[in-house]
């Protein structure tokens, strides 16, 4: 009976210990509201323990009284927070949860004990507790429970330009016990685009497991009318919420889609001008713009496509570009110094604008004649074409006059210019440089030689020479005029055969000889003249052949080879053909004398014959 009393004596001290604050019973114990002190609750909690003592001396001399206060990682009481006491196997010995001030207590026998302290959202701490003494009153003291939800951003302040895009890395981690779903959102700045991603993928909301790391990045797209400190807040709504908050200064500028390589240029009064430009899309949206152009007085101008149609408007996507042609007229009043000329694209978004600065001069163009070969070979009768550029390196246009001197009668040039028409001056811009075909073609008469000749510019005043050379190579060849080399002749007596040869070739020719070989036996062959000295292009030349045959060779074909030489080159043989005939009288004899041996040959047989 004794025993069951202290159980039930035990059982009334844990309730009497976890009373509810609100209870006037569980005040005069020790239990206090929210802004009462530590000390307070001690004071009350060592009355209760006191009056119990007093009223039960059998069962309270087995209690021990232990208490303490939770608070969050700002300082802030944490009420809700479930404290539960194990012993040394694991059996649950006792559960309580703190009041509105943070505080709670248990009452447990002596012993070793496990307190255990959780609440959602939150990480859990335990801690071991040993209880030696009866009547003990033990003061835990207060414990920090940090959130279980965790959000990091590395960046907390960032200078930007406007339109600029920008990637913060950013983790979530869960150190609490249980799952924890989450809601990821950002307060930006009105017509700012901003949003949590993990790769291509928006992240809205995402459930994080016990110890879960989650890694994110924070992209943000400022906008064109931005300027100045503005504020972005992450937020992480769990169990808790969580929040960093980033400063951004934002620097206006201008995003620059329309540029130009060469933005400095040189002009003369009463000169055209061109810039080349490239409109280029870098932002990560389309625009559609006008483009515009601001002048200086009286200065005419306009942008034009690649095709020559004028440029007005255009549409872009991220990335895609449009090349252009500025053209300016220069008045001719213009005065000699700096002028800046703009060109503006403009959409309902943002303005880039391109300052380009043009000098007037009215100084004098420099002229600079130059080749890679000012030394050619060309037979005669052919062209030799030299490649030239001349280049204007002086401040000012000009009218450039073209002239080839030293050149011998005969000789004949035309200048083409890279297009190919005939030129005899050309207008040259300053700093501009073209190229030139000279063609000067040779006589076919000519002879071998080298000549000298120059190349001169003229424009304002300015002068410039290129020392050119010409080498004449001769283009020799004979050829024979006479087609038929066939003659007839009698034996023992002599004939005469005439070969023409014409010099076909540029060149003249020397020492030209027709030469007799491979004679026939019995045939005697005499050429005249034997050598002629000059043949010059395109005249002829008659060697004739006094061909003698002995009288007793005999009726026949025979051939006589012909070779043809001079000093500059030599043509393949030819063969003469020789019919040899017998004279007539010869004939007449031998007829004679046959029928005189027939004749004497027939009275023998007709007065011998017949005995």
């Amino acid at each position: 009976m004794k025993g069951d009393r202290m159980m039930k004596m035990s059982y009334s001290m844990d309730r009497l210990a976890n009373v509810n604050a609100r209870s006037p019973m569980a005040r005069s114990h020790g239990y206090h509201e929210p802004g009462r002190s530590p000390l307070s609750t001690l004071i009350g909690f060592v009355l209760a323990l006191w009056l119990l003592s007093c009223i039960l001396p059998s069962a309270v001399g087995q209690l021990a009284g232990v208490y303490g206060r939770v608070k969050d990682i700002e300082g802030n009481p944490l009420s809700g927070v479930i404290v539960t006491v194990y012993d040394t196997s694991g059996s649950l010995v006792a559960r309580t949860q703190t009041l509105l001030g943070g505080d709670f207590s248990v009452s447990i026998d002596r012993g070793t004990y496990r307190v255990q302290m959780e609440k959602r959202g939150y990480e859990s701490k335990s801690i071991t507790l040993s209880v030696t003494r009866v009547y003990e009153v033990i003061d835990l003291g207060d414990f920090t429970l940090d959130y279980g939800l965790k959000l990091s951003v590395t960046q907390t302040y960032l200078r930007v330009n406007c339109l600029s895009e920008i990637s913060m890395p950013a983790t979530i981690s869960n150190r609490g016990p249980q799952d924890e779903p989450v809601r990821l959102s950002v307060d930006a700045p009105e017509g700012w685009d901003v949003g949590t991603y993990s790769g291509l993928a928006e992240v809205k909301e995402l459930t994080l497991t016990p110890t879960e790391v989650q890694s994110f990045d924070l992209r943000v797209q400022v906008p064109y009318d931005s300027s100045g400190l503005y504020n972005l807040t992450v937020r992480a709504s769990g169990w808790t919420v969580q929040q960093r908050t980033i400063s951004i200064y934002v620097d206006k500028i201008d995003p620059q889609v329309v540029t130009s390589k060469y933005p400095i240029a040189r002009a003369t009064p009463s000169s055209t001008l061109t810039f080349e430009l490239t409109i280029k899309n870098i932002l990560t949206r389309r625009f559609t713009g006008l483009v515009f152009v601001e002048l200086p007085t009286e200065w005419t101008g306009s942008v034009v496509r690649e095709d020559g149609s004028v440029l007005f408007g255009l549409s872009l996507e991220p990335g895609d570009l449009v090349r252009a042609i500025l053209k300016l007229d220069v008045p001719g009043t213009a005065s000699p110094g700096d002028y800046v000329v703009i060109v503006f694209v403009k959409t309902p978004d943002f303005e880039s604008s391109l300052r380009l600065n043009v000098t007037v001069v009215t100084g004098m163009p420099r002229l600079r004649l130059r080749t890679d070969t000012p030394y050619i070979d060309a037979y005669a009768g052919r062209a030799a074409e030299y490649l030239i550029v001349i280049e204007n390196t002086g401040d000012s246009d000009g009218i450039v006059n073209i002239d080839l001197e030293g050149l011998p009668a005969g000789y004949s040039w035309v200048i083409k210019d890279a297009s190919g028409s005939v030129v005899s001056k050309l207008y040259l811009k300053a700093g501009e440089s073209k190229q030139l075909r000279i063609a000067v073609t040779v006589p076919p008469l000519a002879e071998p030689d080298i000549k000298s000749f120059a190349l001169e510019v003229e424009a304002g005043g300015a002068i410039d020479r290129l020392n050119l050379g010409l080498g004449i190579l001769g283009w020799y060849s004979i050829a024979y005029v006479t087609q038929n080399f066939y003659a007839e002749s009698f034996a023992g007596t002599s004939t005469t055969f005439q070969i023409t040869v014409r010099n076909t070739g540029y060149s003249s020719l020397t020492n030209v000889r027709l030469e007799a070989a491979d004679i026939p036996d019995k045939f005697e062959v005499r050429v005249d003249p034997n050598v002629v000295l000059l043949l010059n292009p395109q005249d002829t030349a008659t060697f004739s052949l006094t061909i003698i045959t002995d009288a007793d060779i005999s009726a026949g074909d025979y051939y006589v080879t012909l070779n043809l030489t001079m000093d500059q080159s030599q043509i393949p043989v030819r063969n003469l053909h020789v019919y040899v005939k017998q004279r007539g009288e010869v004939v007449y004899i031998g007829a004679g004398i046959a029928i005189t041996v027939v004749a004497a040959l027939f009275l023998i047989y007709r007065r011998y014959g017949r005995r």
